[in-house]
Parts: structure tokens; C-alpha cells; sequence
């Protein structure tokens, strides 16, 4: 069974994938992407004050490196 934070991340990963492909270039745009989705999805998902710290730090690694 997946928690809403399993699923919060998931959807994230997804965004962050589809958010590189379509700004390639665009390093700020993609990073403000990711950080307003993880915004979206604590809401949309009711995320603890944890969970949200929790998809803040992956929301991190999903953030291109250059």
C-alpha cells in the first residue's frame, strides 16, 4: 500500500522529469518547477510537517546539477 508520501514523491519525480525535458536549458526554471510542486503536493496530499521536510530533501536531488 502506498502512503500519501509515496505517492507525493512519485508524482515528483515524474514532474521533475518531464519539467527537464521540456526547459533543458532553463537550469532556474526547472529547480522553480520542482520547489512549486512540492508546494502543491503537501497540500494536495495533507503531508505532515515531516513528510514535507522529507519531499523538500528529495525534491533536492531531483534538481539539475550544472
Amino acid at each position: 500500500m502506498n502512503t500519501f508520501y509515496k505517492i507525493a514523491k512519485q508524482k515528483l519525480k515524474e514532474i521533475a522529469k518531464e519539467a527537464k525535458q521540456n526547459y533543458t536549458n532553463d537550469l532556474p526554471a526547472i529547480r522553480m518547477i520542482i520547489n512549486d510542486e512540492v508546494d502543491n503536493l503537501s497540500k494536495d496530499h495533507k503531508l505532515t510537517d515531516y513528510q514535507r521536510v522529507l519531499l523538500c530533501n528529495y525534491a533536492c536531488k531531483l534538481h539539475p546539477k550544472k
